[in-house]
């Protein structure tokens, strides 16, 4: 009789095959995938890599803080006019605690007439709605912080130039507001060079960039590459 080359286990029964080998998939075919699965991926990578979607604890633990979080830091207790015009407009007041938690060690204080209605009335002119521009101001309360012509603008106007349109624009700054957090030339032309040299053209980087905005944030020497 001709031998075996199956092997055999201790009961004489065949081993099952070895499970394939699944091969990682090369970057420029992960970001094509992307274009057909944007809004669960992207909804899943912001919740992998933030947590502000969690429900739970997080929000829990956000509710329950002081309202002295909103204060100004005089030894007042009241409401700086900030969160008191935020207040006014439509945001809650657990938005306006959420708003103030992230502002930074500062106290959220951000000049009214100079910085808040400016950002505000911006922010809708862009065609973002009343409840886009309360996620993207609750996110990212920094934005206040930011000089509107020398900062926020720009980068707008930097999306516009990599092809986006005003309609894709207002969902980049909903999904991914911190965008404002990133320099133009040290940070956004760069990824976008990046993505033009492993081969993905004009169009598709425009849709790139539209589908999964938060990739503008990775490292391109620490993530990317």
């Amino acid at each position: 009789a001709v031998p075996t080359m199956r092997r055999r286990t201790r009961r004489g029964g065949p081993l099952a095959p070895p499970p394939p080998v699944l091969l990682p998939l090369p970057l420029p075919l992960r970001l094509m995938l992307l274009l057909f699965v944007a809004a669960p991926v992207t909804q899943c990578r912001s919740w992998l890599m933030t947590g502000r979607d969690l429900r739970g604890p997080l929000v829990a633990g956000l509710a329950c803080r002081p309202r002295l979080a909103l204060q100004s830091s005089s030894s007042e207790a009241a409401l700086s006019p900030a969160a008191e015009h935020l207040l006014s407009i439509g945001f809650s007041e657990g938005q306006v605690r959420q708003v103030a938690s992230r502002f930074g060690k500062r106290a959220f204080n951000p000049d009214v007439e100079r910085s808040v209605k400016p950002v505000l009335k911006w922010l809708s002119s862009l065609g973002l709605s009343d409840l886009q521009v309360q996620k993207v101001v609750s996110s990212h309360s920094r934005i206040f912080g930011y000089r509107l012509d020398e900062h926020l603008k720009p980068i707008v106007q930097w999306l516009a130039a990599v092809g986006l349109g005003d309609d894709q624009i207002a969902k980049v700054i909903t999904k991914f507001p911190q965008l404002f957090c990133c320099s133009i030339e040290g940070k956004l032309k760069p990824t976008v060079q990046w993505l033009l040299d492993i081969g993905i053209d004009e169009a598709q980087v425009a849709k790139v960039v539209a589908t999964c905005p938060s990739l503008l944030g990775y490292s391109l020497e620490g993530k990317l590459k």
